[in-house]
């Protein structure tokens, strides 16, 4: 399976397949944030990471790039472009400029499309985004000639994240798993993480009763669910607080990391304030696997040479699938 990811991010798609037991042919990755790059690298040595999107491009059978050119046939064709222009934020600050915005770059994702659809009519593809306006969400159906599927990642984890996601194969729903913040909630000497009781963090904290908006933040300490992960923990609104020694902290680097189903650990290579933006700007990993699982049932692949991992088997070994549509 050769996969291109766009605004690969820290490379989520890469996760979501290794989490299925599948590791691509190749997986080539544009994406620009060097914070993003340098986590995906940390944890994956076989990512080919070919730059800025607006310098890719897919003509006959070739990938281009700004590092490049490849000889590849594309079977999956993965993304989620920015959605700065598109989200409840932006319309709260007034700049809600939809495709108009920076949230353009979906124009991107589906030029690219169209060039691997010249070659490949049969591929297979995912975009994600966020909840948006009804004229935007219409607009990128109309592109797509899909219409998006709304999924709310606390099915599938602590954490409200709205998304969409189109798709050129069916998928369902997933079941409500019952996730709870309570369970992975950190406990010890979390002090690097309490938060400094100065003018601005106590109109945050609010005495706890803050609510998830511009003036404030969330008490998340004995809820389920944590609001949607944002790129500042230090901004109002954010994830939520949680009480602590008198105080509040933030939400700890391992409890972000499991908010978006990702491996613990896995952004261990970047500070904390790093490590808020790539994730605030990820995937909910656990959510993508669910939709790519239904690749197959699908009948959008039809997989051969699979070789299965033993129980136990490590997820950085290697798992060989070659694909044909």
């Amino acid at each position: 399976m050769n996969v291109l990811s766009l605004f690969d991010g820290m490379s989520c798609g890469r996760i979501a397949l290794s989490k299925m037991n599948i590791v691509p042919t190749n997986y080539f990755a544009s994406e620009i944030d060097k914070n993003a790059i340098k986590c995906s690298k940390a944890n994956w040595k076989d990512i080919t990471h070919i730059g800025d999107v607006t310098k890719v491009s897919y003509r006959e059978g070739v990938l281009y790039t700004e590092f490049g050119e490849y000889e590849v046939d594309i079977d999956l064709l993965i993304g989620g472009s920015p959605c700065q222009s598109f989200s409840s934020a932006a319309a709260m600050k007034g700049y809600n400029t939809g495709l108009e915005g920076k949230s353009g770059l979906f124009y991107e994702y589906l030029r690219i499309l169209n060039e691997v659809k010249e070659y490949n009519q049969n591929v297979v593809w995912l975009l994600e985004n966020v909840k948006m306006k009804k004229d935007s969400k219409k607009a990128l159906d109309e592109y797509l000639g899909t219409e998006g599927v709304y999924i709310d990642s606390s099915l599938l984890s602590f954490q409200k994240r709205a998304r969409y996601y189109w798709t050129n194969f069916k998928f369902t729903i997933p079941e409500d798993k019952g996730v709870s913040f309570q369970n992975y909630k950190e406990s010890g000497d979390l002090s690097k993480y309490k938060l400094n009781p100065t003018a601005s963090r106590l109109r945050m904290w609010s005495n706890g009763s803050g609510g998830n908006s511009i003036g404030s933040c969330a008490n998340v300490t004995h809820v389920d669910k944590v609001y949607c992960l944002t790129t500042k923990q230090d901004r109002c609104p954010n994830s939520g607080l949680v009480e602590y020694e008198g105080f509040c902290r933030y939400l700890t680097q391992t409890e972000l990391e499991h908010a978006q189903t990702v491996p613990i650990g896995y952004t261990s290579c970047l500070s904390y304030n790093q490590a808020c933006a790539v994730l605030g700007n990820g995937w909910t990993v656990d959510v993508i696997v669910h939709i790519l699982k239904h690749m197959f049932v699908e009948g959008a692949f039809v997989t051969t040479n699979t070789v299965l991992p033993a129980q136990g088997t490590s997820v950085t070994d290697k798992i060989v699938v070659t694909a044909s549509t």
